[in-house]
């Protein structure tokens, strides 16, 4: 895969059904703002990211909106979803995670919600 990330079983089962190749992950992961909230990242693809030089019909204007949820060491994608607000809200979620622990990182060994 690309810069060692791997994808969980629940993170593969929504790329699918939304359409998303490896290839839209990592450009979201390379692109994106970055927001450290509830012991994951948070990485939007918004429009201001895409680079300048990116021609209009390029496979990232049709990613705007879309979040990777990656593990705190960020080797791990969690999920992933298409919202536009959702950057919005992710940034008002508490710093910590405050709720038990769900799923384990096979990179870091750190819990991921």
């Amino acid at each position: 895969m690309f810069q060692d990330v791997s994808l969980s079983g629940h993170a593969m089962h929504r790329s699918v059904q939304r359409n998303i190749s490896d290839e839209d992950i990592e450009f979201i992961i390379q692109n994106g703002d970055r927001l450290h909230r509830t012991g994951v990242i948070f990485c939007q693809l918004r429009e201001r990211n895409i680079p300048d030089d990116t021609p209009g019909n390029h496979r990232g204007w049709k990613l705007v909106g879309t979040t990777v949820v990656l593990c705190k060491c960020g080797l791990y994608v969690v999920t992933l979803y298409r919202e536009e607000r959702a950057f919005h809200r992710d940034s008002r979620k508490a710093k910590y995670n405050l709720r038990p622990e769900s799923t384990s990182c096979p990179c870091c060994g750190a819990y991921a919600s």
